[in-house]
């Protein structure tokens, strides 16, 4: 017979098969099959399907294996073009990540094996038609699409169904797996009910199908909460002793064996309220926006100890706080007088009852009556607190990529808005690495030195004020860079050591991009007149084009193991000695690293701000 008249009668036996009345049977009684003697070579495949004995993949015999589900097997015919019958195996634990070449092994099939395999095709075809967007090993998706559409890997989401599973109803219409993604995809995503409806084919009338999401979503977000939050989240789920395991050799250094907390506030956009007197209480005249606030609470590694709210929107950082120490006594459980209440400059009207409860606080300083600089002990206290508190910030940015929180959500959801909050805030406690270790050797000479740089002065801000040194007088301009400055070369090692972090470098080459631009791509500078180890730039503040600090810097080129003897900036913290500006980074950045380095300033942003002011 030739192949197209066997296809032909292959597709007849298939189709007598099916009764539409009863639908598509996947269980095919394979014994009864007509099996029939001729034989088709099925160009462009390879494997002849005698492969019970041994893994499909590496070929090899003799290891513990388990047998390919249809899936795989569909899998291997269309990536790999590799044909395997149903008693295909594969090595247990996994063995090769793409299977051996087979070209020397041609695919002959007869009739009924083609019979079977258009038929494992249609099972295929059927199942794909009524599969959800996401399926608990259904050995297609990658970790990475768990990731990208609910936040959370496999094991996780797993860990999670496990979870809520006995607490859920039984329904034929939803599968705990599955109504748990479809929770995850919306705080993920943000897409509506309907949307995700779709995705996960749910099988309802079409004015039916986004109730049955939101139902599913609404009991998802009470079985989670009940069994993640009080365990993970909350003053009273930690112990003292616990709590402080979770500080890092910073606040170790700086502050001792006393509990360091992190507090900030975050918000939430909301829509406009038809409801007068909630769109007022829910209205931000500082952002010009309806939104509603919560009061984060964070251990110095990221761990979130509690996330308290909503607040109303006109409420600030130091009411919300005063608020929630009158009203919650459970604060005395870890905290003890002493302790450390690391806070940001909004929480000044507060400070003064957290120090009537006995606790110490930290945070930034303000300038004084008339005064454009930070004196050099309130600088230096500034960037020991902000190289504290820092982590509370970047997990404001860790829960924002969850985008229902980052978007405006609908006014529908602010009644579960805790319940959905603290939720998220719980499951990064239980499932994710902390956001900073902070624990190493190096961190911890590095807050040593930070601990005794604290008390050093600044030699060239005391010559200035002397006025033995002047700032604008006696400087010689340098036009050739390469030949008439001898400055060190710095590594970035040296750098992030004198600037006690990553931050500051991270900024330079943003402002050097900068200045270059209004100098026509040459990086002009001065030497002093007596004495050329101290060089003077001037650099544009970023936040205001009329703003020009004057930067100082001495340096020691013949002094390989400290390079930079001092510094100093005009900018408002540019007196510390405790590291430096992001001004003077650049400087200690361009002139010892960037230009040995070759280093262009990139050009990718100057395209957009091109063609979006010529317009």
């Amino acid at each position: 017979s030739s192949p197209l008249r066997v296809h032909f009668h292959v597709v007849q036996q298939v189709d007598e098969s099916i009764e539409p009345e009863e639908g598509f049977n996947e269980n095919i009684n394979r014994e009864n099959n007509s099996i029939f003697d001729n034989r088709i070579k099925i160009e462009g495949f390879y494997g002849d399907g005698n492969d019970k004995d041994y893994c499909s993949w590496c070929l090899k015999a003799g290891t513990e294996t388990k047998a390919l589900s249809n899936i795989e097997r569909m899998l291997l015919i269309c990536d790999y073009k590799i044909y395997c019958s149903a008693n295909a195996r594969r090595c247990k634990n996994g063995c090769v990540d793409i299977p051996v070449d087979r070209s020397i092994e041609p695919t002959y099939l007869d009739h009924n094996q083609i019979y079977l395999l258009i038929n494992d095709f249609i099972c295929e075809v059927h199942r794909v038609k009524y599969m959800p967007l996401l399926v608990e090993d259904d050995g297609v998706t990658s970790e990475g699409d768990y990731v990208a559409w609910t936040g959370w890997n496999l094991s996780q989401l797993k860990d999670m169904t496990s979870l809520i599973s006995p607490r859920m109803h039984k329904s034929k219409h939803r599968q705990p797996f599955e109504a748990l993604c479809m929770y995850w995809i919306k705080l993920k995503t943000n897409l509506s009910f309907r949307q995700i409806g779709t995705l996960f084919k749910v099988q309802s009338k079409e004015e039916s199908i986004r109730k049955r999401v939101e139902d599913s979503f609404h009991a998802i977000s009470n079985y989670l909460y009940d069994a993640i939050v009080p365990s993970h989240l909350g003053i009273n789920h930690l112990s003292r002793a616990l709590a402080i395991t979770h500080h890092t050799a910073y606040t170790t250094t700086f502050f001792g064996s006393s509990l360091a907390l992190i507090w900030d506030g975050t918000y939430i956009y909301c829509n406009k309220s038809e409801d007068h007197k909630l769109q007022q209480e829910t209205y931000s005249g500082q952002k010009s926006r309806h939104l509603v606030k919560f009061m984060s609470i964070i251990l110095p590694d990221g761990y979130i100890l509690d996330l308290i709210g909503p607040f109303k929107a006109k409420d600030n950082d130091a009411k919300i706080s005063k608020a929630i120490l009158e009203m919650n006594d459970n604060l005395s459980v870890i905290c003890e007088p002493g302790d450390i209440q690391i806070v940001d400059r909004g929480f000044r009207d507060v400070a003064g009852v957290f120090e009537q409860l006995g606790f110490d606080v930290k945070m930034p300083g303000f300038l004084k009556t008339d005064a454009k600089q930070l004196d050099l002990d309130q600088a230096n206290d500034t960037r020991m607190t902000t190289k504290t508190r820092w982590v509370v910030e970047s997990f404001h940015s860790q829960f924002k990529k969850w985008r229902f929180f980052s978007e405006r959500i609908n006014q529908d959801f602010l009644l579960n808005i805790d319940i959905l909050v603290r939720t998220l805030a719980g499951s990064l406690n239980k499932y994710r690495s902390r956001l900073f270790d902070g624990k190493s050797a190096d961190d911890y000479a590095l807050a040593n030195k930070m601990l005794l740089m604290k008390n050093e002065t600044s030699h060239l801000q005391q010559l200035i004020s002397n006025g033995d040194l002047s700032l604008r007088k006696n400087w010689k301009t340098i036009l050739d860079i390469d030949n008439n400055l001898d400055f060190p070369y710095l590594t970035i090692d040296f750098l992030r050591e004198y600037t006690c972090g990553i931050y500051q470098i991270k900024q330079s080459s943003a402002y050097a991009k900068a200045h270059l631009y209004d100098h026509d791509g040459e990086f002009q500078f001065q030497l002093s007149s007596s004495n050329d180890s101290i060089l003077r730039c001037r650099l544009h503040s970023k936040h205001s084009n009329k703003t020009l600090y004057l930067l100082l810097i001495h340096f020691d080129n013949h002094d390989s193991h400290d390079p930079i003897k001092d510094h100093y900036c005009q900018c408002k913290s540019g007196a510390r000695k405790l590291g430096c500006c992001s001004h003077i980074s650049t400087l200690l950045w361009y002139f010892g690293y960037a230009r040995h380095i070759a280093w262009t300033p990139s050009t990718k942003t100057d395209s957009y701000r091109e063609k979006l002011f010529t317009c």
